[in-house]
């Protein structure tokens, strides 16, 4: 039986005020807000109209809602019963691109669907993979997630956007005040204030960032312009298109979205359970499914591919309310703000400083989580180069992709990102390790 943590002021099945319990769902809305960007992107990138963007982003946000509540739910074969809400997928956003590019949204919604029923086949199976992760790969896991944050939040943090600009001042200063804010409150809070954390350094940081001009006009006026209250609606809504070329490169992404969420799940295991010493797979099972009927409904629907959120559930460890409440509000309040374009869009125009500052804040409990739950295994020399070895060519490949630019096509999807390259190899070393032990 799960063990409640002391430092947690709501478990699981606790109940906050309503009060409470409203700034603890916006607060999650906070960030799943932070990559409602990408489908403005996209649907630019292929000549849409305002219109469509708006409609993309407000469906993309339903579909999430629904993912962040089914999870929360504790069916016998559906729902982890945590608190992992869904953001608006960056795994899928280049290969929704190119999906885009060749067939429209059309298209980008069929391969979605295909994407959602790959994850669908993986969580029913992961169960009995259970021996390809003992403790010490879960942790390993968890870490590469954390560590995908960080050249985000970082690159956010200094307000650069791309390679070579130089650091902007404004938004080291925007930043550093927010994300100290964010830690002084979560120290010296007294009584439930450290619940607030992030609400409060957020809405500092936007404060700031207005005052200093780091929200683009245009942006600004884009969303003054739109209407309070609409209804998500395209046109073409209803067309789906398929192509086979495609399946591959989706069927990959779906998988390290996969992997991306097992590490979630297991971290919302450990934040819960003091007493936590392995995953518990048909959980995960169970929270893998629920995460495939957010990404198929995002197809359905017409938004862009969801996927679990890693800062949403450091910011539970961080405010030290985990109950399965806050992700109904939390997705309640998502789905309901898709019918209001005005609130929706000025949550999608996120300040980077203020982003920044969030996912620093939140990477750090995430990174702990992943070195407490390897040294937790219980180190020796075998552990140590199948954590290692992983560990030293996932960072090289986040450092420097370029390094890995003749690999054989053949061999190039294990190259897709840090995290599946790592996870895969400390998987087969652990394996070969094996041999002579008892």
């Amino acid at each position: 039986m799960a063990q409640k943590p002391k430092d947690l002021i709501y478990g699981l099945d606790d109940k906050p005020p309503f009060t409470a319990l409203l700034i603890l769902g916006c607060q999650h809305i906070f960030l799943m807000s932070s990559t409602l960007v990408l489908p403005v992107v996209l649907v630019r990138e292929i000549g849409g109209t305002f219109e469509e963007i708006r409609s993309v982003i407000a469906l993309t946000m339903i579909a999430c809602g629904i993912g962040t509540i089914v999870q929360a739910l504790r069916w016998r074969f559906l729902g982890s019963g945590f608190v992992c809400p869904n953001l608006c997928g960056p795994n899928f956003f280049l290969v929704s691109m190119e999906a885009a590019w060749l067939g429209g949204l059309p298209l980008m919604r069929g391969m979605t669907i295909v994407a959602g029923l790959a994850e669908v086949i993986f969580a029913r199976f992961v169960q009995r993979l259970a021996f390809l992760f003992p403790p010490e790969i879960t942790g390993l896991v968890v870490l590469m997630v954390a560590q995908s944050l960080v050249t985000l939040g970082v690159s956010k943090f200094l307000g650069i956007n791309y390679e070579g600009e130089p650091i902007q001042t404004s938004s080291v200063l925007i930043a550093s005040l927010s994300l100290i804010i964010m830690i002084g409150v979560n120290i010296w809070g007294k009584g439930n204030l450290r619940l607030y954390s992030v609400f409060i350094g957020f809405i500092c940081g936007y404060v700031l960032s207005l005052a200093f001009g780091l929200i683009p006009w245009s942006s600004l006026q884009d969303v003054l312009e739109s209407p309070w209250i609409s209804m998500p609606f395209l046109e073409n809504s209803l067309e789906l298109a398929f192509d086979w070329s495609l399946v591959p490169v989706f069927v990959i992404v779906s998988i390290t979205g996969a992997l991306k969420s097992f590490g979630n799940l297991i971290l919302c295991e450990k934040v819960n359970d003091d007493a936590w010493q392995a995953p518990d797979m048909r959980r995960i099972s169970n929270g893998l499914m629920a995460d495939s009927v957010s990404v198929t409904v995002s197809g359905l629907l017409g938004g862009m591919a969801s996927d679990t959120s890693a800062s949403n559930v450091a910011l539970s460890k961080a405010s030290g309310a985990t109950s399965r409440s806050i992700a109904y509000m939390a997705g309640g309040l998502f789905i309901l703000l898709a019918f209001f374009p005005k609130v929706a869009g000025f949550l999608s125009i996120m300040p980077p400083p203020v982003m920044g500052a969030i996912l620093i804040f939140v990477s750090s409990f995430m990174i702990i989580s992943g070195i407490q739950i390897i040294l937790g295994a219980g180190m020796d020399t075998r552990k140590t180069f199948v954590i290692g070895i992983p560990l030293i060519f996932g960072l090289s490949l986040d450092i420097n992709p370029a390094l890995f630019a003749d690999v054989s096509p053949l061999f190039r999807p294990l190259f897709g990102s840090a995290l599946t390259l790592s996870t895969v190899l400390a998987v087969l070393l652990h394996q070969l390790l094996r041999f002579g032990k008892r």
